[in-house]
């Protein structure tokens, strides 16, 4: 299994990570180390190549559709900021899966096996290539891609 850790100093913007699968129907992590005050910061979701930044960006708010670790809420490039979905932060060892169904244009996550619901509807008007990622990783902080 493939170890994420932030090494970077975010004082130009938050770093992200885009996988290389496209579409995928889904994936799973399992969060390891926290950031800073013991919390993950990370945003989980998808999100088009197009216009994602690796260093310096707000993708979570630009580029994408993502589940925030912090809060449980949603926040995405279609306007959502903190939106009420889950409302609980995650701890360390928890699994997240992100589903992506690409038909319905829908979104769904599943905490710990426990599916939390259609996320995001009527994603990606544009028909891009969707891909996993990670936004706002705070340093050190680390995750486990397990699927």
């Amino acid at each position: 299994n493939l170890i994420a850790t932030t090494t970077f100093d975010d004082s130009n913007g938050y770093g992200g990570v885009l996988g290389t699968v496209k579409n995928p129907k889904s994936f799973k992590i399992r969060l390891l180390t926290p950031g800073p005050n013991g919390y993950f910061y990370s945003m989980i979701g998808l999100a088009p190549k197009q216009n994602f930044k690796i260093n310096g960006g707000y993708n979570f708010s630009t580029c994408g559709w993502y589940f925030y670790c912090a809060s449980g809420n949603l926040c995405s490039q279609s306007g959502d900021s903190n939106r009420q979905y889950l409302g609980t932060n995650l701890k360390r060892g928890q699994v997240i899966e992100v589903k992506y169904d690409k038909e319905n244009e829908r979104i769904s996550y599943v905490v710990d096996g426990v599916n939390c619901g259609v996320a995001y509807e009527n994603i990606n008007n544009e028909k891009l290539d969707l891909f996993a990622a990670f936004d706002r990783m705070e340093p050190n902080e680390s995750f486990e891609l397990i699927e």
